[in-house]
């Protein structure tokens, strides 16, 4: 295997070892270092020896990791401070949009054509967008600590998420953006991994853990305190899907109202992330991928 791809897997088994939980959570004594942390600096390592990272790269790496730590102990002062959170999120924002020219993509499967219907599809593993995600999955998400939230996540999470797929995908064919076609191309483990771990999650991170979060924190007990902050991500997550078109930006608006609502019916992260993978799973698995040519 390509060191290439060793880094893109073992960022990838970071950001999924991130759960892990950490010596504030778990009462754990001074002196452990998170798994995730070492599993990131291998990853790093990996990345430089194989290309994926130019040297440059560990400056705003630097920068990013420092600002989330800053956030994190600001947020935890009796004298808090919005300006760390502010930068941080910035950051997070420009690594997402790949402002920095020293983070490559890395290709996981050619160009190839899914649906008979559908134009060919490449899949790449952007590592820059991942970083964000990792960054703002452990230091601004509220996460499931215990098994006990895990299981009210679930069970409050589940209508939402069935509903938000049955209406994001009946309306894509409603649209004729898409029809049915149930298929496992041989792709499919790996579009499944890298689409959870290095799209949802940073984009749940961003639109839901750190924007949604701090809109719903904002509105205090208003009556509003729902409805605006899910309105306001879902709009702005429509935004920027605005390179497909305008049908597929309403449809993404309307997936991440889904998004939202999971996140607000229970606080947590990880309600996002599984409707967000739900939704993108079931797309790719039994409709026309990634649109009718």
């Amino acid at each position: 295997m390509a060191m290439a791809d060793v880094s893109v897997w073992l960022l990838g088994l970071a950001i999924a070892v991130s759960w892990w939980p950490s010596p504030a959570r778990s009462g754990a004594g001074g002196g452990w270092v998170a798994p995730w942390v070492l599993l990131l600096a291998v990853a790093v390592l990996a990345g430089l020896a194989g290309g994926v990272l130019s040297w440059a790269a560990l400056l705003p790496l630097a920068v990013f990791m420092c600002l989330g730590w800053w956030a994190q102990e600001s947020a935890s002062s009796s004298a808090s401070s919005k300006w760390p959170l502010l930068a941080f999120g910035v950051m997070a924002l420009a690594l997402a949009l790949h402002a920095f020219p020293w983070f490559h993509r890395v290709p996981v499967f050619a160009s190839v054509r899914l649906s008979p219907d559908a134009p060919p599809f490449a899949l790449f593993a952007s590592v820059d967008k991942a970083l964000a995600g990792l960054g703002l999955l452990v230091w601004t998400c509220r996460r499931c600590g215990s098994p006990p939230e895990w299981r009210t996540m679930l069970r409050e999470t589940a209508p939402v998420l069935l509903l938000t797929v049955g209406v994001v995908l009946g309306l894509g064919v409603a649209t004729h953006l898409i029809h049915w076609d149930p298929k496992w191309p041989v792709q499919a483990p790996a579009f499944l991994a890298v689409n959870l771990l290095f799209t949802c999650v940073a984009e749940e991170a961003f639109f839901r853990g750190l924007l949604q979060e701090r809109l719903t924190q904002a509105c205090g007990a208003s009556p509003l305190a729902c409805w605006l902050p899910a309105l306001v991500s879902s709009a702005l997550f429509g935004a920027v899907h605005l390179g497909g078109g305008w049908p597929f930006a309403l449809l993404a608006a309307v997936a991440g109202l889904g998004y939202a609502m999971a996140y607000a019916r229970t606080r947590r992260i990880e309600a996002a992330i599984l409707t967000h993978i739900a939704v993108n799973a079931t797309h790719f698995l039994l409709f026309t991928y990634p649109a009718l040519a």
